[in-house]
């Protein structure tokens, strides 16, 4: 942690101290003129400082005097803030916001000489008080100009980003706060304009309140928040509390109109900034640089005693002209447009998602809506299947009564018939109800431990009155002795529709062949016959409800023997597969995991 806080520190360090340095050589490569220097025409693109003010004992002023090589020269006086009246020749120079011009008639000078003087008992050491000649005076003038609208322009254009961003997106306040504090800057830019020369003090005010907000910006760009109660300082109500506190501490102790203590605020923004790039929030490299870029360029002007008798036009330009804030305020644009170009990638990266989620779901409806026509199919031909099974009965039935009523003595012919088919019915409707009750899973298993062996023997026992009705050899091959767990009714139920599903399709003197073995912690059992096999279409559908295959011969099942068979043994956590071969027989095998 102390590693990424000195981190950030040094970033911050060298980014500020380059920014200073350069502005320092801007500075400095700009000359400068002392009492009684000569303006030369060798240098005529060269704006001068003036600097090294004498003072007159006698009328207790200060005083400049300026020598023209030449009384050819045609010079001018460009000025900003002066701290009295300045007079040349007896004219008192006048004062606008900015920076004002005055020609200099060759009427005041006196032997190519003139005298500019300061009613001022104060040293007006660094006074931005420039000489040059006149079109690059007037060259000058414009430039700044330009460079004030552009401040102007991009601040309140920031300001109306800003606000128009967070009327469509209320919930990132720090969009609010965004424009908020580039709308201040706009309102420092132009106040000049309409405060006069003579009210400093509420220029001041205007710059320290910037400075409040540049603090608040950064708390609010990357969402951090004031430990406790002190939260509340970055409320509405709290930020605009400070900035009347400043202003009223200001009024009653005018030292702080000092640049020193005002610019003695951005150690809190500093230290905000390193926080965040401590805690590796998004964009605080970003800001930091522009917030040290700023500083850096800023405090050419307090501390440029240290190495220039002056400051140079061009830097008391870009302070004038406010763009000393334009740098960190566009670092502040950028990472909102670097945050809602993220917000859009992750909306197109949402939008794609949902697009695909809306195919695939289109085609889940699609197969779910062919698969509810084929079930329809289905049940459509299963009541079919189950009305034609069931009229075949009653028919039979009623055509037994009606021979008994017109000839009694057939009662002892036709009852038998009788009995069968309702038999018949009686196993249908019972098959039905519980492959119902199975696919709704409500058949309550009984577990318990179930021999295998024993539970096959059981089985061929209960079947082989229907081979021996149509002569069939049961065959078994019983390798092992297996124990599994489950319910014993239910898998001797599964395990005989199988076994009489073989004998069903199994023609007269067939065989069908049982065979038991086991496979690590799997027993498989396999139910093979010499009947008349399944062709590969009906192959898939054997184990579908009522389903019956083609080209069979008719025989007492129901048609629900597999089906039953089928979810009996997935209930028991075990497969049934079949493999068949058209004219050749049949083999299913089931696979049931077992316990010994």
């Amino acid at each position: 942690m102390k590693k990424d806080y000195l981190k950030a520190i040094l970033v911050f360090l060298l980014i500020s101290s380059l920014a200073f340095f350069i502005g320092l050589k801007v500075n400095n490569s700009f000359g400068i003129l002392k009492n009684g220097d000569t303006f030369s025409d060798n240098e005529k693109s060269t704006i001068y400082s003036l600097t090294n003010y004498q003072w007159d004992s006698k009328t207790d002023t200060y005083y400049f005097d300026l020598v023209r090589k030449n009384e050819n020269q045609q010079l001018e006086l460009i000025y900003g803030k002066l701290p009295s009246d300045v007079l040349i020749d007896g004219t008192v120079l006048t004062e606008s916001a900015f920076f004002s011009r005055q020609f200099l008639n060759s009427e005041w000078f006196s032997n190519n000489k003139i005298r500019i003087t300061f009613n001022t008992g104060t040293d007006p050491y660094n006074t931005p008080m420039y000489v040059t000649t006149t079109s690059i005076a007037e060259t000058a003038h414009s430039s700044f100009y330009m460079a004030y609208a552009f401040s102007l322009g991009i601040t309140f254009l920031m300001s109306v980003y800003g606000l128009s961003l967070y009327r469509r997106k209320q919930t990132e306040k720090y969009l609010l706060w965004f424009a908020i504090y580039t709308g201040a800057l706009t309102l420092w830019s132009v106040l000049p304009l309409f405060v006069g020369t003579g009210n400093y003090s509420l220029r001041y005010y205007a710059f320290a309140w910037c400075i409040i907000l540049d603090i608040v910006i950064c708390f609010k760009m990357f969402d951090i928040k004031l430990p406790g109660r002190f939260d509340i300082l970055l409320s509405k109500r709290g930020v605009i509390s400070i900035l009347l506190l400043w202003s009223i501490l200001e009024t009653i102790f005018p030292e702080l109109h000092n640049e020193i203590y005002v610019y003695s605020l951005f150690i809190f923004s500093i230290g905000v900034l390193i926080y965040a790039c401590v805690n590796r929030r998004k964009g605080a490299w970003l800001l930091i640089s522009g917030h040290a870029l700023s500083l850096g360029l800023r405090l050419v002007i307090p501390l440029s005693s240290f190495s220039s008798s002056s400051v140079s036009y061009p830097l008391r330009a870009l302070q004038f002209s406010k763009l000393f804030n334009i740098p960190f305020a566009f670092c502040c644009m950028l990472l909102i447009n670097h945050i809602f170009a993220e917000k859009f990638v992750e909306a197109e990266v949402l939008a794609k998602e949902l697009e695909h989620i809306n195919h695939n779901l289109d085609k889940k409806v699609l197969a779910g809506k062919q698969a509810l026509q084929e079930q329809m199919m289905r049940r459509h031909s299963l009541m079919m299947n189950i009305f034609h099974d069931l009229r075949t009965p009653l028919f039979v039935m009623q055509g037994c009564t009606q021979k008994i009523a017109k000839q009694p003595e057939l009662l002892d012919t036709e009852l038998p018939i009788i009995r069968e088919r309702l038999d018949f019915t009686k196993r249908l409707v019972e098959d039905l109800f519980l492959m119902a009750k199975l696919e709704d899973k409500q058949v309550i298993l009984e577990p318990d431990r179930v021999p295998i062996t024993e539970l096959i023997n059981n089985v061929i026992s209960a079947c082989r009155i229907e081979g021996e009705n149509k002569n069939i050899y049961i065959e078994t091959e019983l390798l092992c002795d297996c124990i599994t767990w489950g319910d014993e009714y239910r898998l001797k139920q599964a395990f005989q529709n199988i076994l009489l599903n073989a004998i069903y399709y199994t023609k007269p003197n067939g065989k069908v062949f049982v065979s038991l073995k086991r496979e690590i912690n799997t027993a498989i059992i396999s139910f093979t016959d010499t009947g008349i096999g399944i062709s590969p279409q009906d192959i898939e559908k054997i184990f579908d409800r009522y389903y019956r295959i083609s080209n069979k011969e008719k025989h007492q099942s129901t048609g629900l023997g597999l089906s039953i068979a089928h979810e009996i043994i997935q209930q028991h956590l075990g497969t049934i597969s079949v493999d068949s071969r058209l004219g050749s027989g049949t083999t299913f095998t089931v696979r049931i995991p077992i316990i010994a």
